[in-house]
């Protein structure tokens, strides 16, 4: 059933398109998908068991995903850009972290509400959430928040930009640090122009590259956390347990990538093919995961946690832009 929901999303994903780019992402879609089906329609008691292992497709998933990243993208993007993309990631999840919990929001929440905003919107959060042991009704909520924000940014920040009248590379390395998703960035940036593009689109794949080491810390703060509550913060050898074997994996395929990328193994369009089909793999694996999540997921669980979470998003996404936009005039980008 997951798989079929997956499927049908890409379907309805590829559907709507703004610029030649489909910026509505399948996951958001599976998740409604899997809401719907279990809210609306009943299941039958055979699915229950497989639905619940969502889990396993979403590691093997991330694992695969690392493919997608390329540490030699760091190199391309410039000192300044990259000063950007760092000074936002320091600056903006604790500052993200701190206004959803003073909104009531549960740790657990703000975490995936920032991360998804800061670094790489669903993709992010799928991530994190085995990490933290995020509970299903979570995840959904925040992947929800972040896809709705990241639609509404990739439409307003072009129009911002020609008020404001950013130069291209400006607004591409403001539109690759602000808005959430890397379709959305993408669309946001080729609706601008062609250089805005291109430098979007490096820009968001040099602040992907910062995900692994940051759910990394997460993971690390997360253990600590357990581990006093348990009273039991002197058994050291326990911290490994703080990062799971699948972000090792990750690394493994960014690493591999890297390597591919700058020794040329493969002939160049055997090896891009290699990498695009282990991507996509990935990503249907993710989305596989999305749906199960979807369909574990109540609605009354979601009512019982409110409105807080889109307010918080609403506020983490104007401030994310508004950190972006400064560090771009102050560093003098142009």
């Amino acid at each position: 059933m997951m798989t079929g929901i997956s499927i049908l999303s890409i379907v309805l994903s590829r559907q709507i398109v703004i610029g030649n780019r489909n910026p509505l992402e399948s996951v958001t879609i599976a998740i409604l998908l899997g809401l719907f089906f279990r809210n609306i329609l009943p299941l039958p008691s055979f699915v229950h068991r497989g639905i619940s292992n969502y889990e396993v497709p979403l590691k093997f998933g991330i694992i695969l995903l690392g493919i997608g990243l390329s540490f030699m993208a760091i190199l391309e993007i410039g000192a300044k850009a990259i000063t950007v993309i760092l000074l936002c990631l320091l600056i903006a999840p604790a500052l993200l972290f701190m206004i959803g919990k003073k909104a009531g929001l549960s740790e657990k929440l703000s975490l995936l509400i920032g991360i998804g905003t800061t670094i790489c919107g669903s993709t992010a959060i799928a991530i994190t959430a085995p990490v933290i042991e995020a509970e299903g009704d979570d995840v959904s909520y925040a992947v929800a928040t972040i896809s709705l924000f990241g639609i509404g940014a990739m439409f307003l920040l072009p129009v911002a930009a020609r008020l404001l009248e950013l130069n291209e590379t400006m607004f591409g390395i403001w539109a690759g640090t602000a808005i959430h998703a890397t379709p959305q960035v993408v669309a946001a940036g080729y609706m601008y122009g062609e250089v805005a593009g291109q430098v979007s689109t490096v820009a968001k794949l040099t602040r992907n590259i910062f995900m692994a080491p940051a759910v990394f810390l997460i993971g690390l703060w997360y253990m600590k956390k357990k581990l006093i509550k348990a009273g039991d913060l002197t058994k050291k050898t326990r911290y490994s347990k703080a990062i799971p074997l699948f972000l090792f994996g990750f690394l493994a395929f960014a690493v591999i990538r890297t390597i591919g990328d700058g020794m040329s193994i493969l002939p160049a369009p055997q090896w891009r093919w290699t990498v695009q089909q282990v991507s996509e793999l990935g990503k249907f694996l993710v989305l596989i995961a999305m749906a199960g999540i979807g369909l574990n997921t109540k609605l009354n669980t979601l009512r019982q946690i409110g409105p807080k979470p889109f307010f918080v998003g609403l506020v983490a996404s104007i401030l994310l832009a508004i950190i972006s936009l400064l560090l771009v005039h102050i560093l003098g980008i142009s």
